[in-house]
């Protein structure tokens, strides 16, 4: 953060200094250890004219010596023990005019005149300021007035550009921004703002020999998208990004052509953009609502014409993912006591390109009728068999393939079949593969363990699978490490899966006792109904109901005792204390280890007299309920004759 020419500035290396400025100039240093500031705004020496400075006046920390600021009026500042003193290293780069002689709604005005410049900018003053991080002598100095200067030499001399010896540009442009290159001493960047005027075209200029000549970056913006900032990827020189009146924008080629950032983004002017090198995050910052950040935008870097020109690319996350588990031990009822901000999604992030969307036989049919009617060669309707076709095909799929060290699979994690940038998140769990009861049930299976893992796109089209992208590698690196030593990551890994078994026959034996137990409310209706003697019905009818009451005892104890205070331990119960083993990554105690022991031999006898139960007993009645005239019931085979 900082040293960019806008405020407050960090300096680099240093997180505890800080410098920030209120208008017309007032710069303190602040100490953020004690917490006190020091007001540091260089001062005039006996006999220099007032200093004008910019309601919002450039602070810059040096990328040569952190001790190193500068600041400016309508001249440049410069200091090199932070702000305990100043030494002027310009004179005055603006043009200088007497403001109190400015037309102002199409005349002059004199004395009587309701002024109030007192709560008002200053003019004539420098409004952005850049530093060239490869050459310590090169600095850009750009006016509220329509000037550009620049020195070679650290101050001694300075080139001034008049903005309306440039191109297109208009004469009294105010510099919004100037960027020096990161790579190249000649080249600088400026974003220029004419709002003032009526005009909200964007304006933004390039050159690579010092000034000497310019080139425009802004043909590709959208009109009314004034430029506010400009910033550039510190590893690929050509990756660009600007915030404009409208929002965020990106450049893979230097600025030739530019795409929008959308992805939740407002349309909401967008004053500054910054790059947190360390996360290689871009944080945007607006005109009124917040910051917004796009955490690991590194996947841009390798976008380029050419790779776009492939159908489908993936990008893993740049960097370790952040391992740990989530706490859900927090209320969201806080009311309006206090605001939090939204936290990236938990997991790791995975970014893809797909150079053209996946579409069914209707949408391709319905974009080629499309472009036949704008051709005027309207379509005919189709045969019924091609519509009935359409109406069955099954939706295309992507979606992204984890695999741990081992290429074992851990989980697929969909996405959008649309063209463009993409991003899904995997919540670094297994998929859950527990009995499946309901088609919207949440996949949240065990959590994975920190490690190294692989993630590939695929396309599902039809029955036909193919993968888009070459495994691409990520780690999942844990944030911290515990006080007490637990158990090794296999067995922890060992257990999740041990419990997940447990859990398997866990929740497909209660699922079959709910279907057993609606078949037999039918058929207590079907022995009801039936024409004959039903002694016998009803004597298997009760000696099964006994038997399902008794595993339900086994597996849920007695239910009469539920919220009728303590209740002894039961299959389940075992079952729950064991797995709550897996919400830390301590691992399983001997007592977690104990309970899924106890918890597996009661489902041992369940599952034996679930099975008797499901596969011989309960179909038993029912034919019998058949072969004595009764109803047929669910369950039981088609009825052949």
């Amino acid at each position: 953060m900082g040293g960019d020419g806008h405020g407050p500035a960090v300096e680099p290396g240093n997180p505890d200094i800080m410098y920030s400025q209120w208008q017309q100039g007032n710069l303190v240093r602040v100490d953020t250890t004690t917490r006190e500031g020091v007001y540091v705004k260089p001062q005039p020496l006996p006999g220099d004219p007032a200093e004008r400075f910019n309601w919002d006046a450039p602070i810059n920390v040096s990328a040569h010596d952190p001790a190193r600021i500068y600041f400016a009026s309508q001249r440049v500042w410069r200091s090199d023990d932070r702000g305990d003193s100043w030494t002027a290293v310009s004179g005055d780069l603006t043009k200088n005019g007497n403001r109190m002689h400015s037309p102002l709604m199409g005349r002059t005005w004199s004395v009587e005149a309701g002024w109030d410049l007192y709560a008002m900018t200053e003019f004539h003053t420098i409004a952005n300021f850049a530093e060239s991080p490869v050459d310590e002598n090169i600095l850009w100095a750009g006016t509220d007035d329509g000037i550009i200067q620049v020195t070679t030499n650290g101050g001694k001399s300075w080139k001034k550009i008049e903005l309306d010896d440039i191109k297109g540009i208009p004469a009294n442009s105010y510099v919004n921004d100037i960027r020096a290159d990161l790579f190249d001493p000649n080249t600088v960047y400026v974003a220029l703002d004419n709002h003032k005027y009526g005009d909200y075209k964007p304006y933004l200029i390039k050159s690579t020999n010092l000034g000497k000549s310019w080139t425009s970056l802004a043909d590709d913006l959208p009109e009314k998208h004034l430029v506010w900032r400009i910033v550039q990827d510190h590893v690929n020189k050509d990756l660009l990004f600007i915030g404009t009146e409208f929002g965020v924008f990106f450049s893979v080629d230097g600025g030739k052509d530019w795409v929008e950032l959308d992805g939740g983004m407002p349309t909401i002017s967008t004053r500054d953009v910054k790059i947190q090198r360390r996360e290689n995050d871009l944080v945007a910052g607006t005109f009124g609502r917040g910051i917004y950040i796009l955490d690991d935008y590194a996947p841009l870097r390798s976008l380029t014409e050419k790779s776009m020109q492939k159908d489908a690319i993936l990008f893993a996350p740049s960097r370790p993912v952040k391992w740990f588990q989530l706490d859900d031990n927090h209320t969201d009822s806080d009311g309006d006591d206090r605001f939090v901000a939204e936290n990236p999604e938990h997991g790791a992030t995975f970014t893809y390109y797909l150079k053209d969307s996946l579409l069914t036989a209707k949408e391709k049919r319905q974009e080629a009728e499309k472009k036949l009617i704008e051709d005027k060669k309207y379509p005919k309707y189709p045969s019924w068999e091609a519509v009935e076709a359409e109406n069955q095909e099954a939706a295309p799929a992507v979606y992204v393939e984890v695999r741990d060290s081992d290429g074992d699979l851990v989980k697929r994690v969909e996405g959008n079949t649309k063209k463009g940038l993409h991003r899904i998140t995997w919540d670094m769990k297994y998929s859950l593969t527990i009995p499946l009861t309901d088609k919207d049930s949440k996949n949240n299976g065990l959590m994975a363990l920190p490690g190294s893992y692989t993630a590939t796109l695929f396309k599902r089209e039809g029955s036909t699978v193919t993968a888009l992208s070459e495994p691409a590698s990520f780690v999942l690196e844990s944030i911290y490490d515990g006080a007490l030593k637990g158990a090794t990551h296999a067995e922890i890994e060992a257990y999740g899966h041990a419990v997940n078994d447990a859990q398997k026959r866990a929740l497909s034996s209660t699922t079959v006792l709910k279907q057993l137990k609606e078949t037999m409310g039918l058929l207590r209706t079907a022995i009801d109904r039936t024409p004959s003697d039903v002694k016998s019905l009803e004597a298997q009818y009760a000696a099964i109901q006994d038997e399902i009451n008794g595993v339900n005892k086994v597996l849920f104890g007695l239910s009469s005792r539920d919220k009728m205070g303590i209740k002894p331990a039961n299959v389940l119960s075992r079952l729950g204390y064991a797995r709550s083993a897996l919400g830390s990554s301590y691992g399983p105690t001997q007592q977690h280890k104990d309970q899924l022991g106890y918890a597996n031999d009661g489902l041992d006898d369940v599952v034996k007299r679930i099975g008797t139960l499901q596969q011989r007993t309960v179909p038993s009645l029912q034919q019998a309920v058949v072969d004595a005239g009764g109803p047929w019931t669910t369950g039981l085979p088609v009825i052949a004759k």
